[in-house]
């Protein structure tokens, strides 16, 4: 952690930090200022967790820095150094919320025992934005909602994810079987503390689905990860037609995770229909390959707006891949291709191959020794795909359906509220949900919920003065400050302190 005391007596500066230092408290990372001013210029480049700082200073005493440090957002917590001579003023610190004082001369044991306090709290409060933070990756995982609209900047992944490779493990459950819990927390304690540095497990009840986010400092071999999902889930003891499990590559860039969610995606749709092991690797197509792949998905959702026959399907198809090779070997690569196309954009309008094709038949038509060795096939399965898109669109209120999203959006803004809640809510696909607000409100999901909760902010903010803008936050349904202020920083263009001044002057 890292701390910043402010004082203009040399002699009391560094004794402060040389007490700090011995006691090995946390804060590993200590700098002295010598006053205000030197406190603001090193802030600059140095963010405190935690500031001490002297009240009587000349040029700058230690409430104008508390002030300006907090309309900067730099660090939101203090604690004053204060003489009995200054004991008004540390009252009046103690209004712009600052965590304690000390009497000067200082106690060292009175120093140790509050910074070991403090010290807590930020650990407590650093997992809340850890826990914070992956629940808002896994709005970007499911649902490809970008990080600047979370907003979730890229630095704020390095600290989640320190290792240099990521990967992701999707668990899909049948529909009459629980969700994978893990089930040993000291099974797999010991298993990410052989292979994996850090670990993260979220769940998506309205999906079924449970996701693992890995970060390892080497890519562990198949085996290593087989084992590590056993003593994990104990999934070896399922019925093996219960679950299907899929595993993305080992990337180094962080700034794509949803990424590796549609490849683990496509490799548990594969290890459902195709395998019969206890979990599928993606395995990235060749360059040549992934291109018709990419043709055919495109060919997929521009068909669904156009009216095509099943003639003119077929066509196109027989011109989309023509490169594919007939031999027993090509006609497998072209099945897998074929049903992580169909499968990813599936599960992208929140289908499954079984709402449509109904389950066995669903099974037969994507099984190693199926139908699918022609492009004849192809073109009628994509034909009925497209037939009943259009039929379940044609059918569907979105008007009326929206309304009702944004009622319960308006009614509930307070709560800890994510596009998986409101589609279980309303019973509805998260990625249907998605494409409604984009196309009936012309914006996402997100962006009109953050919307609406910064309306309600600046009300109450003008309303009620003297209300902290943590309250304010908590109020709107920001349950971490932080998140607020840059949110509403994103949104609004000045901080809430400076839009809470410049309503006061009018």
């Amino acid at each position: 952690m890292k701390l910043m005391v402010v004082d203009d007596e040399p002699i009391i500066l560094n004794g402060i930090i040389r007490m700090i230092e011995k006691a090995r408290t946390p804060f590993i990372e200590i700098v002295g200022a010598a006053d205000g001013i030197d406190a603001m210029q090193k802030l600059a480049t140095f963010q405190p967790d935690l500031i001490l700082t002297d009240i009587h200073m000349p040029e700058m005493d230690g409430l104008t820095l508390i002030k300006e440090i907090q309309a900067l957002n730099l660090c939101n917590r203090f604690v004053i150094l204060t003489g009995y001579d200054d004991f008004a003023y540390a009252r009046q610190a103690l209004r712009c919320h600052v965590i304690d004082y000390l009497l000067k001369p200082i106690n060292k044991d009175e120093l140790i025992n509050l910074l070991g306090k403090i010290a807590k709290t930020i650990q407590d409060e650093q997992q809340r934005i850890i826990a914070h933070d992956v629940q808002m990756l896994k709005e970007h995982i499911l649902f490809n909602i970008q990080l600047d609209d979370l907003p979730l900047k890229p630095e704020q992944l390095h600290p989640l994810f320190p290792a240099p490779f990521t990967m992701l493990i999707v668990i899909q459950a049948n529909e009459h079987v629980p969700l994978v819990i893990a089930e040993s927390r000291t099974a797999m304690n010991t298993q990410q503390m052989s292979i994996f540095h850090k670990m993260y497990i979220f769940h998506s009840r309205f999906l079924r689905q449970t996701i693992v986010l890995a970060n390892c400092e080497s890519i562990p071999t198949d085996e290593e990860l087989q084992l590590a999902c056993d003593a994990m889930f104990d999934i070896n003891r399922k019925q093996a037609n219960d679950y299907s499990v899929g595993v993305s590559v080992q990337k180094k860039n962080i700034e794509r995770m949803h990424d590796l969610y549609v490849e683990a995606i496509a490799a548990m749709l594969f290890n459902r229909y195709f395998s019969s092991n206890l979990l599928t690797f993606y395995q990235p197509a060749s360059e040549h390959d992934h291109h018709h792949l990419d043709h055919l998905v495109q060919y997929i959702e521009q068909s669904i707006d156009n009216q095509l026959t099943s003639e003119q399907i077929e066509k196109d198809v027989l011109s989309i891949l023509p490169h594919f090779p007939g031999n027993t070997e090509g006609n497998s690569k072209l099945r897998k291709q074929f049903l992580i196309c169909i499968g990813v954009y599936l599960q992208r309008i929140g289908l499954t191959p079984e709402t449509i094709w109904g389950a066995h038949t669903a099974t037969n038509v994507f099984v190693s020794n199926s139908i699918l060795h022609t492009d004849s096939h192809i073109s009628e399965i994509i034909a009925q795909l497209i037939q009943y898109t259009r039929t379940t669109r044609h059918h569907q209120p979105n008007l009326h359906t929206i309304d009702k999203i944004v009622a319960f959006v308006e009614q509930n803004y307070k709560l800890d509220l994510s596009l998986d809640a409101v589609a279980a809510h309303m019973h509805m696909h998260p990625n249907y949900i998605s494409m409604l607000f984009r196309k009936e409100m012309g914006l996402t999901f997100l962006h009109y919920l953050h919307t609406f909760r910064l309306a309600k902010a600046k009300q109450m903010m003008q309303e009620n003065p003297e209300w902290p803008i943590n309250t304010i936050a908590e109020q709107v349904g920001y349950e971490n400050p932080r998140h607020f202020f840059k949110v509403f920083k994103k949104f609004e263009n000045i901080t809430p302190g400076q839009f809470r001044l410049e309503s006061s002057s009018f």
